[in-house]
């Protein structure tokens, strides 16, 4: 099977779990038009029918769905055997890929960096940040060998007995803003502030109630959107916005006065957990980093937060 041809059952793939030729397309970094002449052309191959064609989304044919799981164990082989193709000619032991939430990566990610250049000096590893509902598609696709985040968060995905989900912190979660801010004053709430976070966690609407939830969402919250924690807290310390932090990464921040405390009605407070796939048997380097991380949640952070397995 050449490479053209596993492309397109690649292509097949991202299509049959999205069911949306624009949002395939959006995912693998090609035009609508590319992506659909891609399919025609593996239809006309296979003298098959794969989706009925509905004014927004795909539905798979009987033909696709029996192909499906076919198609997954081709792309899996295809993959092991280009890592090990690797492995030979690059004479390494290749690069870990891991996904962060944001509050997470935030935390961690430059101690995860400090303590591989110590221990794992081999190892090339790779960290990407996002929302949980493109990083988790990310690592059901082998793109990530573990992924970092809430694990409240599980309850979003749609097969979640696929993962192995293991806890490893709670933290307490604080919202902060200038006191520089025009609109700040004693009497002044939550709501009379723009927000800038990563993205709304998905158990915000079991911590703050319906109510509180939809006070939320009619205020438009977040207003921002943006991937780093550290941008939304420099935004926060210049008097823009109002945001959220793991509270002993803006301690300092607190105690001499560039950021305060506001009110939030929720007890907020992360979960973070590492994700993996039941499925997937992981290289030798990507059990060496996920080691790594869970050694410094026991020996690095606050062993009265740690979360009892």
């Amino acid at each position: 099977m050449n490479d053209w041809e596993i492309k397109q059952l690649r292509y097949f793939k991202v299509i049959y779990e999205l069911s949306s030729i624009s949002n395939a397309a959006a995912h693998l970094g090609l035009t609508q038009s590319a992506l659909t002449k891609s399919l025609k052309k593996l239809e006309e191959r296979l003298s098959l029918v794969l989706f009925h064609r509905h004014t927004r989304q795909l539905s798979p044919t009987d033909a696709a769905t029996a192909l499906y799981e076919h198609v997954l164990n081709v792309l899996a082989s295809a993959q092991d055997f280009s890592l090990k193709v690797a492995q030979i000619t690059q004479g390494n032991l290749g690069q870990v890929n891991i996904a962060c939430g944001p509050l997470i990566q935030q935390l961690l990610g430059e101690i995860l960096v400090e303590k591989s250049i110590d221990k794992l000096p081999h190892i090339k590893l790779q960290i990407s940040s996002g929302n949980f509902k493109a990083l988790s598609y990310g690592l059901l696709n082998h793109e990530y060998d573990f992924l970092l985040y809430d694990a409240g968060d599980l309850q979003a995905l749609n097969e979640p007995e696929r993962f192995e989900v293991t806890p490893l912190l709670q933290l307490p979660v604080v919202f902060v803003v200038s006191p520089k801010h025009v609109n700040f004053k004693d009497t002044s709430t939550v709501l009379d502030y723009k927000w800038a976070l990563p993205s709304l966690p998905i158990r915000f609407k079991s911590m703050m109630g319906d109510k509180n939830y939809r006070q939320f969402l009619s205020a438009g919250i977040p207003h921002y959107q943006m991937e780093s924690m550290e941008q939304c807290l420099n935004l926060a310390r210049k008097g823009l916005v109002m945001t959220a932090s793991l509270q002993h990464m803006v301690q300092k921040d607190l105690d001499d006065g560039t950021l305060v405390m506001m009110d939030v009605p929720m007890k907020a407070t992360t979960n973070f957990a590492l994700y993996r796939l039941r499925s997937r048997k992981l290289s030798e380097q990507a059990l060496s980093m996920m080691a790594l991380v869970r050694a410094i949640f026991d020996q690095d952070f606050n062993t009265n937060s740690k979360v009892k397995n």
